[in-house]
């Protein structure tokens, strides 16, 4: 399953990277040495920026003074960790179909955020959920706050498998009845349900004052409506309802016109509340993913 590249060591450092020359790059400041964001609070020194009336003179750099007659200060990193949480749909649908390894996708993605948060001084976990005969099925990390215990998520991100409905806002309800101090979460999910149910989800997560993020995951398959053409079978994951169907020209293109919309009015409605939308169609998806979108997903302070 593709959800244990996220242990390998190449990732790793690749991942690393990434994060580092994002940390880098928002460090430049345009005609000026740079600016820090917390001033005097933590024991990593940043970044100067320019003496201001009330600002607290224990943080004048006075060896730039000297050098060149200039009031700064110093400013620190804030040693204040922020808590992440990776919330994962792991319903049957996000097992189908199997050749698109969909979930492993999804877990490769919550995974690969988590130790890019941990790199950045930050504590992240993660959630999996879907609605089984037995009520609502939970499955929680533990917060990971440092590197070496990263290897510690490998077990639990290998184990999840794909169960039971959809049940998105039955489960953030649960995450946040943990009544937790609000921070970023991350929701992972094919979002193959009605737009209120997704709807619902964000939006309390968004009351709660949580930073909200949504990644839309599709197979490759699934996306595209690459089914081979002629009479087939459908089968729904969750409900085990089945369907006849013709595949061909006109039913292809109406297949796609509808992952279209659902699409569109998903990453609408996360416009609409400032919400980072996030596409990953298909397995091949995750280094464009990683590469182009980590930088609004807010993992990296």
């Amino acid at each position: 399953m593709i959800e244990a590249r996220a242990f390998d060591p190449q990732v790793l450092a690749w991942l690393e990277r990434l994060a580092l020359g994002i940390q880098r790059s928002r460090s430049i400041r345009v005609g000026e040495r740079s600016v820090g964001r917390i001033q005097g609070v933590g024991i990593e020194p940043e970044n100067f920026r320019n003496y201001a009336p009330g600002d607290d003179l224990r943080f004048l750099d006075w060896n730039v003074f000297a050098r060149l007659d200039d009031l700064v200060t110093r400013t620190y990193r804030a040693t204040r960790q922020i808590e992440i949480t990776v919330l994962v749909d792991s319903s049957a649908s996000m097992g189908a179909p199997y050749e698109d390894d969909k979930l492993g996708l999804a877990l490769l993605l919550a995974a690969a955020l988590a130790y890019i948060a941990i790199c950045d001084n930050n504590s992240a976990r993660l959630v999996c959920f879907s609605r089984t005969r037995g009520g609502l099925h939970v499955q929680a990390s533990p917060f990971c706050r440092r590197l070496e215990t990263y290897p510690d998520l490998r077990p639990f991100v290998t184990a999840v498998r794909s169960r039971g409905d959809t049940a998105l806002d039955e489960g953030v309800a649960a995450f946040l009845s943990e009544r937790r101090p609000a921070g970023l979460a991350i929701l992972i999910s094919d979002f193959l349900v009605d737009a209120a149910e997704y709807e619902s989800a964000l939006a309390r997560l968004l009351t709660a004052g949580f930073e909200t993020k949504a990644i839309h995951v599709m197979g490759e398959r699934e996306s595209t409506g690459s089914f081979e053409a002629g009479l087939c079978m459908l089968r729904d994951a969750e409900s085990g309802e089945r369907r006849e169907l013709v595949m061909a020209g006109e039913a292809i293109e109406l297949y796609r016109a509808k992952v279209a919309e659902l699409a569109q009015r998903l990453a609408g409605f996360c416009t609409r509340h400032a919400i980072a939308y996030a596409q990953a169609f298909g397995v091949a998806s995750f280094e464009r993913v990683m590469t182009r979108e980590l930088p609004r997903l807010g993992v990296i302070r």
